[in-house]
C-alpha cells in the first residue's frame, strides 16, 4: 500500500516544526572573504517593521520579497549576499563578499560597502550588534589589535585559527580574524557563523547587567526597610501601630513585586543567552595559540562575573519579597492575637451590661407587677362598693383585700408567661 493513498490528518504546526530545524543554517564561504553581521534591536513586535525593510531591498535589487510570515530571508546582490534572520528581540542582517587574496587591509574595507548605504542607514530598531570578520588563508604581518588584548584561538579541529580583541574598531564594529590555510567552505561557514552568535548572545545577555546594577540601589532601599520593619515588629507599639506598620508593609511589597516584574524577562533571558554563548563556545572545541587566551577564557573573565552579577540581584529580589511576607505574616498574628483579646474584653463587657440589663428589666417587671395589680385592685375595691350598696352587710375593703393576693398572683403569672412567650420566639 502506497503512503501517499493513506488519509492522514497532519498537525497544523507540523511544516513549522520541520522547518525551524533548518531555519538557520550556516552560509558556506570561501576564503578569502569578508563578512559583516548588524544585530537591530526592535523588541517582539518589530518584526513586520524589519520584514518591511527587507521587501524594500529585495524590489529595490529586483529579487522576490519574503513572505508575509517569512522570519529570514536570503538575498543575492551578484558579488555579496544579505541574510536577514528573525529571532525573540532582534533581527540580525549578516552580508557576505569576496575579498582581494591580501591579508594586509585589515578592515579597510567591509562588507558592507557593497551594500546601498541608504537602505542600510534607514535600518529599524537600535544597533545592539555590529562585527566585521576578515577570512584569509595566509595569517596577517600585523593583528590589529594590542597584543596584551589578543584572544586567539585555534578552533574546529584545529582548521581555522581565530583572534579579536572583543573591542569595538574606529567604526565601532567589533572585529574578528579568521585564518584558514586550507579553505574549506562548509567549516569556515560553521566558525563564521557561530564566531556572530557568540558576539550577538553576548551583547545581549549583557544587556541585563546595567538593569542589575540599577535595580541594586532600589533593593537596598527595600531591604533596609524590611530590616526596619522587622525591628518594630519586635517593639510592641500597640494595635494601631501595627496596623499602620502593616499597611506600609503592603505598599512594599507592592513596589518589590513591581520591580520584579519589570526585571524577571530581562533576567531570565540573560540566563538563556549566557548557556547560548557557552554553547557556542563549546561548539568550536577550542586550542589555545601560544599560549594567549581563548574566547572561553575571554568570557569567564568577562562576561560570567557579570552573569554572576544578574543571578544574585535576582535572588535578591526574591528574598527581599520572602522577606516582606514572613514580616507581614508575624505582624498579622500579632495583630490578630491583640484583635482576639480586644473582642475577649468586649464580649466580657457585653456579658455584664447583659447581666445588668436583666437585673434592671427584674426590677422593672416586679414594679410593672406592684402597679398593674393597684391599678386592677382599684377597679376591683370600685366593683365592690357597688355590690355593698346593694348587699348592705357585704363589706368591700374586706373582699378587696382579700381579692389582692389573687390579683397580684395572676398579674406575675401573666408577665411571666408573657416574658417566656418573647425569650421563645427570639
Amino acid at each position: 500500500m502506497r503512503s501517499q493513498n493513506l488519509q492522514w490528518k497532519f498537525h497544523p504546526q507540523r511544516d513549522v516544526l520541520l522547518a525551524e530545524a533548518h531555519a538557520r543554517p550556516s552560509t558556506p564561504v570561501l576564503a578569502p572573504h569578508l563578512a559583516s553581521r548588524i544585530a537591530t534591536m526592535s523588541g517582539e513586535g518589530g518584526v513586520d517593521a524589519d520584514r518591511a525593510h527587507m521587501a524594500a531591498l529585495c524590489r529595490k535589487i529586483g529579487t522576490s520579497e519574503p513572505g508575509p510570515d517569512a522570519r529570514w530571508c536570503v538575498l543575492d546582490g551578484g558579488n555579496w549576499r544579505l541574510r536577514w534572520e528573525r529571532h525573540t528581540e532582534i533581527s540580525t542582517w549578516t552580508v557576505f563578499c569576496e575579498s582581494p587574496p591580501s591579508p594586509d587591509f585589515m578592515f579597510e574595507s567591509t562588507a558592507l560597502n557593497l551594500v546601498p548605504q541608504d537602505w542600510l542607514a534607514a535600518l529599524p530598531g537600535e544597533i545592539l550588534c555590529a562585527a566585521h570578520v576578515v577570512l584569509s588563508v595566509t595569517p596577517p604581518d600585523r593583528l590589529p589589535f594590542a597584543e596584551s588584548e589578543t584572544i586567539a584561538a585555534r578552533v574546529a579541529n584545529g582548521t581555522v585559527d581565530v583572534f579579536s580583541d572583543f573591542r569595538p574598531g574606529p567604526d565601532s564594529f567589533t572585529r574578528f580574524v579568521m585564518v584558514q590555510s586550507d579553505p574549506n567552505p562548509i567549516t569556515a561557514g560553521r566558525v563564521l557563523q557561530q564566531l556572530f552568535e557568540i558576539e550577538t548572545y553576548r551583547l545581549l545577555a549583557l544587556l541585563a547587567f546595567p538593569l542589575a546594577n540599577l535595580t541594586s540601589v532600589t533593593l537596598a532601599r527595600f531591604e533596609a526597610e524590611a530590616a526596619a520593619s522587622a525591628i518594630q515588629v519586635a517593639d510592641e507599639g500597640g494595635v494601631e501601630a501595627d496596623r499602620n506598620l502593616l499597611s506600609r508593609l503592603a505598599a512594599l511589597a507592592g513596589e518589590a513585586e513591581a520591580m520584579v516584574g519589570a526585571t524577571t524577562y530581562r533576567f531570565a533571558a540573560a540566563r538563556a543567552y549566557e548557556g547560548l554563548v557557552l554553547e557556542r563556545i563549546g561548539q568550536l572545541r577550542e586550542q589555545s595559540i601560544d599560549g594567549r587566551p581563548t574566547i572561553a577564557d575571554f568570557m569567564e573573565r568577562r562576561l560570567a562575573p557579570a552573569m554572576r552579577t544578574c543571578v544574585a540581584v535576582a535572588q535578591r529580589q526574591r528574598d527581599v519579597i520572602e522577606r516582606i511576607a514572613r514580616t507581614t505574616q508575624m505582624l498579622n498574628t500579632r495583630v490578630e492575637v491583640a484583635s482576639e483579646a480586644i473582642n475577649v474584653g468586649l464580649l466580657a463587657s457585653m456579658d455584664r451590661r447583659s447581666q445588668e440589663q436583666f437585673r434592671l428589666q427584674q426590677t422593672v417587671e416586679g414594679l410593672s407587677v406592684a402597679a398593674i395589680s393597684y391599678y386592677a385592685l382599684g377597679l376591683i375595691y370600685f366593683v365592690m362598693e357597688g355590690v355593698a350598696e346593694t348587699f348592705v352587710h357585704f363589706n368591700a375593703k374586706a373582699a378587696t383585700g382579700v381579692a389582692a393576693p389573687i390579683v397580684v398572683f395572676a398579674v406575675w403569672m401573666i408577665l411571666r408567661h408573657l416574658r417566656r412567650t418573647i425569650a421563645k420566639d427570639d
